[in-house]
């Protein structure tokens, strides 16, 4: 019988090094990733089928014993589980997470910087909590929701649908998973481990996919440097992932595409996170870090915060 592709993903969340990891994997010579970062396949083009999944972004597959794909927001929409388990209930799933605050906080400049978000963090994160009473993303009817707005190109001034909280609500996520498939399948690691001893945490990676566990990667090369648009106005017309974009993409030269791209985007700081902003982020996930703290056994006492008393 043959095997089942893609038989791993790295399922997120946004902001948590999704892409560094894809890039570590990438080097061992076992495992093959579609050139194609964030397919979305399970989340928003799930309904063009099984052909088109394979044929786009796993045709270079040869001999390698693992295949798989990185789209960081599988994590943070519940009904991209089930679609998962009915696609290969034997995946292998990783997830790679980060102090909470710090990632929400990252999402949220992302999006600032990009031109798709108008509201001050805090702000932001109340318009994603008002949001959460009436869409969850659980169901397929919500799904739609999400498919919806992730294909629209008319972000000029509407923000659309929010996550910052979502992506950050590890407990209840890996519940979704965990209804799904069992433990010895889902691998969580950890951006803080990740740092300060990649090899070390890639041989766990290693070993969880079942491949050479003493291969060491050669380039630890942080990939994601931050990025800032120059013409934020432009930015959800002509942004990376637009339609617009997409298309001319295919029709340049890969040298002509990479000078438009450092034309519209240059290296920039990042922003800062006040304490005071981070105190009331925290409040959102409070309950989240001590939950994921009984569900993986593990001791999170560096995420939390001495609450004033």
């Amino acid at each position: 019988m043959d095997r089942i592709i893609p038989n791993f993903l790295i399922g997120g969340p946004p902001k948590g090094a999704s892409t560094s990891l894809n890039f570590y994997l990438k080097q061992h010579p076992e495992i093959f990733t579609s050139p194609v970062k964030q397919t979305r396949f399970f989340s928003v083009y799930y309904e063009r089928g099984k052909d088109y999944y394979i044929n786009n972004f796993f045709s270079g597959v040869t001999s390698e014993k693992m295949v798989g794909e990185a789209t960081p927001t599988y994590f943070l929409l519940p009904f991209v589980a089930k679609r998962i388990k009915d696609y290969n209930p034997d995946m292998k799933i990783i997830f790679c997470l980060r102090n909470p605050v710090e990632r929400t906080f990252s999402g949220w400049s992302m999006r600032v910087n990009n031109g798709t978000e108008h509201l001050s963090f805090r702000e932001a994160l109340e318009a994603n909590a008002k949001q959460r009473e009436t869409l969850k993303f659980e169901t397929e009817e919500e799904g739609k929701i999400w498919t919806e707005d992730m294909l629209r190109d008319d972000r000029l001034e509407d923000t659309g649908t929010r996550t910052y909280l979502e992506g950050s609500m590890y407990a209840q996520n890996l519940q979704h998973y965990l209804a799904h498939f069992p433990a010895s399948q889902i691998k969580v690691i950890f951006l803080d481990d990740l740092q300060k001893d990649v090899h070390a945490t890639m041989k766990e990676v290693f070993e969880f996919l079942g491949v050479d566990p003493q291969f060491r990667i050669q380039n630890t090369e942080q990939k994601n440097t931050y990025k800032k648009s120059k013409f934020k106005i432009l930015e959800p017309i002509l942004g990376k992932n637009k339609k617009i974009s997409k298309m001319l993409s295919g029709l340049m030269p890969k040298t002509f595409k990479k000078k438009i791209l450092d034309t519209m985007y240059v290296e920039g700081s990042k922003k800062k996170l006040t304490l005071d902003d981070r105190r009331f982020a925290y409040q959102y996930f409070k309950h989240e870090i001590t939950e994921l703290e009984k569900l993986l056994n593990i001791n999170l006492d560096h995420w939390k915060l001495v609450e004033n008393t």
